[in-house]
């Protein structure tokens, strides 16, 4: 008797493991957390194919930006040297894009402000070290749930974080995005 009852429990916890796993992939998957940034660091290239080649568009792999339609997703780009994290244009005010910030070596995101500003900090949540994706204005952790306000410093919304994200500073220079 004690087998079976065992055995269920088992069976339990695996379904529960899977069930978090298979959520923990759809979340890394809508928020581009597939995708990697290329060594090559094209900030300004567009979506890649995944093959190398370029795009539909003749973009150039390495690395790839959020599109101009404003739905919140965000994708991955490796910015290196004066290359810009994007072109103003490319992030629709209310998105973001993530990106390597080459000074740390750390995931980073850059948002597109309502009121038309910049902003960008690091992905790494303050609390545990987990990545944070821009989702509904603000940068949530998937892990513990903090949440940040882009708009205000980065701030903490939601605990269990209990410090800002650290700021990456920005310049908006010739249509396009740097860090300062």
């Amino acid at each position: 008797m004690a087998e079976e009852h065992l055995s269920r429990a088992r069976f339990i916890r695996l379904g529960a493991a899977l069930g978090v796993a298979a959520a923990s992939a759809s979340v890394l998957a809508g928020c581009g957390g597939g995708g990697s940034g290329g060594a090559g660091g094209a900030g300004q290239g567009g979506e890649t194919t995944g093959s190398g080649e370029p795009d539909p568009a003749g973009n150039q792999p390495g690395g790839e930006t959020a599109d101009a339609a404003g739905d919140g997703e965000t994708t991955a780009t490796e910015v290196q040297g004066g290359t810009a994290i994007a072109q103003e244009t490319d992030v629709a005010p209310g998105s973001a894009i993530e990106f390597t910030d080459t000074d740390s070596g750390q995931p980073a995101v850059l948002v597109h402000l309502q009121n038309g500003d910049f902003a960008a900090y690091s992905a790494v949540c303050t609390h545990q070290g987990c990545t944070v994706a821009y989702q509904d204005g603000n940068l949530a952790c998937p892990c513990h749930g903090s949440v940040f306000d882009p708009a205000a410093g980065g701030a903490v919304v939601s605990p269990p974080a209990n410090r800002p994200l650290p700021e990456i500073p920005v310049e908006v220079r010739d249509g396009g995005v740097f860090r300062a």
